[in-house]
């Protein structure tokens, strides 16, 4: 039995610490994981499409520029008209100067090859190809997808630009733009990015920039206008961006975090847990001791009061002066057995009474004369602040006259060389504050925690019950107590009651 309650406290500790400290822990890692992730992601992603989106820009100035430099050529060969032996110069000329083109033709409108810069040994017509159609249906200049020459047999683009007189296409001007030529120009463009462009039926034609593993890359694409191309961009991420890395970084982090919380709420409990165990160890004693009280005070007195007048009718018959000595020391204990016994009293259980409302500064002006005195022979200053109004309470007005009496005691006794008395009366909002404060000689830190604790005294021939009971007259009209005290400088004890609505 013994085994399984401890398995079963065990388990319920751990199932706590589970869900106070390691789900949380996982859901917030896994939050902030896939939040950096996608952030991440994001980022890389805009990085790629800005690759993309500058050498689609450049092909797209690559290809602008090639087609006005065929236009003019087309312009220059128009006003050449039919002199294919210099118009052949002139393409054989420009094909030297730029190494873009692989070769240009002159083609009449159904297609059939007329000049060529390059050798042809059999008749090749090119009608049948669909920027051809499109260039003579149009009138306007028109790029191929990209495809082997019937000339050259290289994998090329061709841009046709036909031209017309008088409003009819009378032949067209054949370009073969060179693959390679556009992937040397983006190569000039090029920092960390991999670009790979592909035509309409998903083929690549053009891979520039360092190789990189697409399985570890961010792509981006883009349409080309143009050309029915699509330009992809692919970009290495700056940071490793592995989820399950970063998901472990924050789990050990949050897990560092929550545990400390733990640890500290733990600590926090235990702490009020062991405050919660002295304070029932302190009712327990003074429950204790008020049933000891209780069930002896009367045995205590019976035998005190026997003593008292047996002392007494000694002293009569014994007169010489160290007989009298003795008896009166005898007297003062036996008053102090007494005086005891009565403390010991209150502590125990309540005695029946009942509370009524007084005005707190009439109660602390019925007892003002016998302080005064007290203080008089003390060489004490007394201060006393009476508050604006009444300070209606509800309590026991000869118990309160007991508290209040036995505070400026307490602080006429600490003040031996004289000082100051001040006793305070306060209204804060709906409440009283009654304060005694003196200007003697302290207490420490350490002392001045156990200061309301049963049989705790700095006096010689103090009880230690004074403060207690004090305070269990106060609580039991519903106030509070407390104390501050610093060495040297003096005590300070604040008492708070409700006030009573009237």
């Amino acid at each position: 039995m013994v085994i399984n309650h401890k398995i079963r406290t065990i388990s319920k500790k751990l199932i706590i610490y589970i869900l106070l400290t390691l789900v949380p822990s996982v859901l917030i890692s896994y939050y902030f994981a896939d939040h950096q992730v996608k952030d991440a992601m994001i980022q890389n992603k805009n990085r790629a499409q800005k690759y993309a989106n500058t050498h689609a820009i450049n092909i797209e100035n690559f290809l602008g520029e090639t087609v006005g430099r065929l236009e003019m050529l087309a312009s220059s060969i128009n006003i050449q008209h039919s002199n294919l032996t210099n118009i052949e110069a002139i393409l054989k000329d420009t094909q030297a100067k730029d190494s873009r083109f692989s070769g240009f033709y002159l083609t009449n409108s159904s297609g059939d090859i007329l000049i060529s810069t390059n050798p042809i040994t059999s008749i090749i017509n090119v009608g049948d190809r669909p920027y051809f159609q499109q260039a003579i249906n149009t009138g306007q200049t028109r790029i191929s997808e990209a495809h082997i020459g019937r000339v050259t047999g290289r994998y090329i683009i061709t841009i046709a630009t036909p031209i017309v007189q008088h409003r009819v296409t009378e032949s067209v001007l054949l370009a073969s733009l060179r693959i390679d030529e556009i992937e040397k120009s983006l190569n000039g463009f090029i920092h960390e990015e991999f670009i790979m462009v592909s035509d309409s039926d998903n083929q690549t034609l053009i891979k520039a920039g360092p190789l990189a593993n697409k399985d570890h890359t961010v792509k981006s694409s883009i349409a080309i206008t143009q050309v029915p191309w699509t330009i992809s961009a692919f970009v290495i991420p700056e940071h490793n961006f592995s989820y399950k890395n970063i998901f472990l970084k924050y789990l050990v982090i949050f897990l560092t975090i929550t545990n400390i919380i733990f640890l500290l709420v733990k600590y926090i409990l235990l702490r009020k847990r062991v405050e919660h165990e002295q304070k029932q160890t302190e009712i327990q004693k003074l429950e204790l001791i008020g049933n000891l009280a209780a069930s002896t005070a009367h045995e205590i007195r019976n035998p005190l009061t026997g003593i008292k007048g047996l002392i007494t009718l000694l002293s009569e018959e014994h007169q010489d002066q160290n007989s009298q000595y003795y008896f009166g020391v005898i007297q003062q204990e036996i008053d102090r057995i007494n005086g005891i016994v009565s403390e010991l009293l209150v502590l125990g259980k309540p005695t029946t009474h009942t509370l009524k409302t007084y005005d707190a500064k009439t109660i602390i002006k019925e007892i003002e004369p016998i302080i005064q005195s007290e203080a008089n022979l003390m060489n004490v200053e007394l201060i006393i602040h009476y508050a604006n109004g009444e300070l209606p309470i509800s309590c026991v007005k000869d118990h309160l006259k007991q508290v209040i009496l036995n505070l400026s005691k307490n602080s006429l006794q600490a003040m031996p060389n004289g000082g100051k008395l001040k006793i305070i009366l306060e209204k804060h909002a709906q409440t009283c504050v009654i304060r005694v404060k003196d200007t003697g000689v302290g207490m420490p830190k350490e002392h001045l925690r156990h200061a309301f604790s049963p049989f705790f005294t700095m006096k010689k021939d103090g009880s230690g019950l004074g403060l207690t009971v004090c305070k269990r007259i106060i609580e039991s009209f519903g106030g509070q107590i407390g104390m501050d005290s610093k060495p040297h400088i003096g005590t300070q004890v604040e008492i708070t009651f409700p006030l009573i609505d009237k």
